[in-house]
């Protein structure tokens, strides 16, 4: 692997760490000079040891994957990535209205660094908010916790009654500013045909919102992804999981545990993939069965 790539891919995920917050204002929290940041940053330079030990020691991070990143098999170390709930959001603009969050009983599997007792995760649909960087599929970790910032994205929660039912209503939109009394919000319409998509503006008294917290990571997530692809393209439907668990359980003490692992994100794999499990699919499992029982 050449210097560049290596650099190239510390950079990808130092912008990880970084999230959504301004680089510069990150760097600051670090304690790392303007100017020695501007070449990590935009001149993709590696940081001395001192900064380095900084930035995993605030992020929570290890050297080994600040610098190298983590062999794929540590998705397994429990002190390395947590399941975090994932939460359904449809993402807003003016035609599509607020909508309420739902259970999707998913989780995602996501580095420990971003990981906290308030912070959750969700999934956005639709394309409001292509131009702030959010996709129709991305998912969001959003920090209640953190300040917000204008200019970026924030998750929005009001009390708002709907047929006269008090409901906790959300969304996903761009933070320009607040006074004593209303915050101040923008977002974009649907595409037209070339395109482009129009900005909006929108006002909100403080005394209906519940909540508005920073939109921290924004995760290219492809649910119909394997498993095993990615730690941050893993989102998980307990009942197949289930079901997996059920069917190989008693081959769990006669096996490995990674040999067992392996197994169930086998048949994990298939059963999301052909939605239901075939003869193939169980021939294969039999052969690797029998070769890893043997061994």
């Amino acid at each position: 692997m050449s210097v560049k790539s290596k650099n190239e891919e510390f950079h990808q995920r130092l912008a990880l760490l970084i999230g959504t917050e301004e680089p510069f204002r990150w760097a600051k929290r670090m304690k790392i000079p303007s100017a020695t940041f501007d070449r990590i940053w935009n001149k993709y330079d590696i940081p001395k040891h001192e900064h380095l030990c900084r930035i995993a020691r605030c992020c929570g991070v290890s050297l080994d994957w600040l610098l190298l990143g983590d062999d794929p098999e540590s998705v397994s170390n429990p002190s390395t990535y947590k399941f975090m709930p994932l939460v359904g959001l449809a993402n807003c603009g003016i035609a599509q209205g607020w909508f309420n969050e739902s259970d999707l009983s998913s989780q995602i599997l996501l580095p420990s660094f971003m990981f906290s007792e308030s912070v959750f995760a969700v999934l956005c649909r639709g394309s409001s908010m292509i131009p702030a960087g959010i996709n129709d599929g991305n998912v969001c970790i959003i920090y209640p916790d953190r300040a917000v910032q204008s200019g970026k994205p924030v998750l929005i929660r009001t009390k708002s009654y709907v047929n006269g039912r008090e409901m906790l209503l959300s969304t996903i939109k761009v933070f320009n500013s607040e006074d004593s009394d209303s915050i101040y919000i923008s977002g974009w319409l649907d595409p037209d045909e070339t395109g482009y998509q129009s900005l909006f503006t929108e006002k909100r008294s403080k005394s209906c919102v519940t909540m508005m917290a920073p939109v921290g990571n924004i995760l290219p997530i492809n649910v119909s992804e394997s498993p095993r692809t990615s730690c941050f393209q893993t989102v998980l439907d307990k009942t197949v999981l289930t079901e997996c668990l059920d069917m190989l359980r008693p081959l769990y003490s006669r096996m490995k545990a990674k040999d067992f692992s392996d197994m169930v994100c086998y048949l994990y794999e298939e059963r999301v993939k052909n939605g239901g499990i075939d003869g193939k699919t169980i021939l294969h499992l039999m052969e690797e069965i029998s070769e890893k029982i043997k061994k």
